[in-house]
């Protein structure tokens, strides 16, 4: 097993058919905020990392993944409470709490986060039925610092018809090493393989799709095939 499979995780949402070169926005018009979001922060310039303020820390102190261990109490995201609101700033934060909701399985295996998210379900599925998140969730995979963190290309989304475009980018991140464990009735073998710092961060870019629709956002994730990093290669 190489981080290829954990990339695709981050990177590959759809699998093959959603890498695919997107139409340009074109003259497509800003979003506008709802009628409950103040002027400010209807202004607010969102172009840049996307982050996620709240976490669940309960669990204890975050302890970092070793060559013998993979990472503890890592700390839970938490949906903002205006993730559902009909606005850039709902929006904005439905994009973090899924980029922190990724992160939390990569680390984790667990996808609860990843199913409470706006990640639309075709997508959801793909994501949470990948083997690599059972192998994680077991202890018999992780990786040094795996982290899914989205950059928005713009302030704000542009609308076409019922759909709001954002422009992002995408880094997924591994750290310096991956393990792999082997178990049989007879024997445990742990493998640990140094990842080079090369292919330590895999980059795509695309288009955020999102339509509010029953009172929350469905998001879907589309890449531009053309701007994906290659394969590792160790």
């Amino acid at each position: 097993m190489t981080s290829e499979i954990t990339r695709r995780a981050a990177l590959g949402f759809a699998g093959a058919t959603s890498l695919t070169l997107l139409a340009a926005c074109g003259s497509g018009t800003a979003i506008n905020g709802s009628s409950s979001e103040s002027s400010s922060a209807a202004k607010k310039d969102y172009k840049g990392e996307v982050k996620l303020e709240e976490y669940d820390t309960s669990a204890g102190t975050f302890e970092p993944a070793t060559h013998d261990t993979p990472p503890k109490n890592v700390p839970k995201p938490i949906k903002p409470k205006n993730a559902d609101e009909d606005s850039v700033a709902g929006l904005y934060s439905s994009i973090a709490f899924l980029g922190a909701a990724i992160t939390y399985a990569l680390l984790t295996g667990e996808v609860g986060p990843v199913n409470e998210s706006a990640l639309n379900e075709e997508n959801r599925e793909n994501f949470t039925s990948g083997l690599t998140l059972d192998k994680i969730r077991e202890g018999k995979y992780w990786e040094a610092e795996p982290k899914a963190v989205f950059f928005l290309e713009t302030s704000e989304p542009t609308k076409e018809g019922d759909e709001y475009i954002w422009p992002h980018k995408l880094e997924s991140r591994h750290g310096a090493f991956r393990v792999d464990v082997k178990e049989t009735s007879t024997e445990r073998s742990v493998k640990v393989s140094t990842i080079p710092t090369s292919q330590q961060v895999h980059k795509g870019s695309g288009k955020i799709k999102a339509k509010y629709t029953g009172g929350r956002w469905v998001i879907d994730i589309e890449f531009d095939k053309s701007s994906s990093s290659p394969s590792p290669s160790y």
